[in-house]
């Protein structure tokens, strides 16, 4: 009991850091009006659906409320906004490296047309349709593997090209973001939002690695030559 109530006050911690970066997002959009924050405060929410989920059961469970939902409607709300991350990385990726590409503004047009219709399967599938249940979790599964690879692909990518730039800031905010997505893509890969009592320390592990990997993705994120932790890299580096 004492492990589960540490795992979902995590899951309470993350989605307060989530909330908080969402709306520096938001700042940040409302005094440059550029439009890549927005896709930031998108991922911020979508990331959310899952863990809002579970660690509201377990919080309102102590106190004997029960707002348990149906298989169907649980595999809703754990992957069906997962398009909106890959999305949302994707518009992050094409606006910082090829704004002014054509191919690359097609193909994200034509990948938000595709996921337009995959949302729309996934949604009459789920709730409008005699598919057994572990037929659209194989599916789910498959769709769920591919959006994280190409998310993972985006955010790497990103992260390669601001490493080898000579821009100073840019070379630290690409490897923090590739050490931010390791620990956060890898903790993933371990906790599923669901405690599991014979496996606890490992997803607690999981979700303070999570909770790091947030951490150092978006202050790598928000990095300037102002950073406190900027100037410190670079007097050591100099010394």
């Amino acid at each position: 009991m004492v492990l589960e109530i540490i795992y979902h006050s995590l899951g309470f911690l993350i989605m307060l850091l989530m909330v908080l970066v969402a709306v520096k997002f938001f700042i940040n959009y409302k005094y440059t009006g550029q439009k890549e924050l927005i896709a930031g405060v998108i991922f911020a929410i979508a990331f959310l659906a899952g863990l809002f989920y579970f660690s509201f059961k377990f919080l309102l469970g102590a106190f004997g409320i029960d707002i348990s939902v149906d298989n169907r409607t649980l595999l809703f709300i754990n992957f069906g906004f997962i398009f909106l991350v890959m999305l949302s990385w994707f518009y992050i990726f094409y606006q910082f490296l090829y704004p002014n590409n054509n191919s690359v503004r097609i193909l994200f047009y034509l990948l938000v047309v595709l996921n337009v219709i995959w949302e729309s399967f996934f949604i009459s599938v789920i709730f409008f349709s005699s598919i057994l249940l572990e037929t659209v979790e194989i599916i789910v599964f498959v769709y769920d593997m591919f959006a994280l690879i190409l998310t993972g692909v985006f955010v790497l990518i990103l992260a390669i090209k601001s490493m080898i730039s000579k821009d100073k800031v840019l070379k630290y905010r690409g490897l923090f973001l590739l050490i931010g997505f390791i620990l956060g893509g890898g903790s993933l890969v371990f906790d599923n939002g669901i405690f599991n009592a014979e496996q606890a320390i490992i997803d607690i592990i999981a979700r303070l690695a999570l909770i790091l990997g947030i951490f150092i993705i978006f202050f790598g994120f928000f990095m300037t030559s102002e950073s406190r932790i900027y100037k410190l890299l670079f007097e050591k580096k100099t010394e």
